[in-house]
């Protein structure tokens, strides 16, 4: 089988499981992969193909890794498919220890001057900004959201999230702040809460940013959202829980504080 053919395999079985968005970066990088070796049999693909492609590439240490990583997620399908019989990709083709750059949080000001300037842009602008900031979502989670999404445990309103993998999670919601929020699902005439394109929520961040002076964009607003329990004093487990980055081995004791402990945080620290 030809490297575009199984190209087109692997990305036709994945796409039920990825993103629009992870699908094309997995699309790019193995057609860069294919420009640099050529559209040979995949069988023939041998390790020191991988190395000309890893120095062939002019881009930052993680882009690289990033990018043997989707080859080594390619390879492995074709092993398991039985197309190939061994992954030509080593661990040793990773660049090691790569400096990961410590996202920024926003100041309680530079806060209060982007709410204030969504706000003057547009309700939904305004409830965007904060849903991430009140929740910590990814930005893909946001616009995934739909009134479907305004569930109620124990007779509080919680938002029912959809995070990477499929994986389900539950964050429950200031009583203030759902109220703002099953205000506005009332005056939408469709299910989704916030329609736009991942490049048309890029837009906006972009068009806040220009006018508050303030550094943005959603990852940054998931950090904040994260750093402002760190500073409170809140318990590791329970962030991790609220971010949904919970470990296999951490699962079940997760469980034991999403309730009353994720209520009682959610309400003490955006409740005001």
């Amino acid at each position: 089988m030809e490297l575009s053919q199984a190209i087109e395999l692997f990305l036709k079985f994945k796409s039920k499981e990825l993103s629009e968005r992870t699908l094309k970066e997995y699309r790019n990088d193995l057609e860069l992969f294919k420009k640099i070796v050529g559209d040979k049999e995949v069988e023939f693909i041998r390790t020191a193909d991988i190395m000309i492609f890893r120095t062939s590439m002019e881009c930052s240490p993680s882009l690289i890794n990033r990018r043997i990583s989707a080859l080594n997620t390619f390879f492995n399908f074709l092993v398991d498919m039985e197309i190939i019989r061994n992954n030509p990709v080593k661990p040793s083709l990773r660049i090691r220890k790569v400096k990961q750059k410590v996202p920024e949080a926003l100041t309680n000001e530079e806060i209060e001057k982007v709410l204030a300037t969504a706000m003057e842009r547009s309700y939904r602008d305004y409830l965007m900004i904060k849903t991430i900031l009140y929740c910590g979502l990814r930005i893909s989670e946001l616009l995934s959201l739909t009134k479907e999404s305004l569930v109620k445990v124990k007779d509080r309103k919680v938002l029912r999230v959809i995070g990477k993998g499929g994986k389900e999670r539950f964050i429950p919601l200031p009583e203030k702040f759902s109220k703002e929020l099953e205000d506005y699902t009332k005056k939408l005439e469709g299910d989704t809460l916030f329609p736009l394109t991942y490049q048309g929520a890029k837009y906006i961040f972009n068009k806040i940013q220009e006018k508050s002076g303030v550094k943005l964009h959603p990852h940054k607003l998931r950090h904040t959202f994260a750093t402002i329990l760190v500073d409170k004093g809140v318990d590791i487990r329970v962030i991790q829980a609220f971010l949904g980055h919970a470990s296999p081995n951490t699962t079940v004791r997760y469980a034991k504080v999403r309730d009353d402990v994720m209520f009682r945080v959610a309400e003490e620290v955006f409740g005001g």
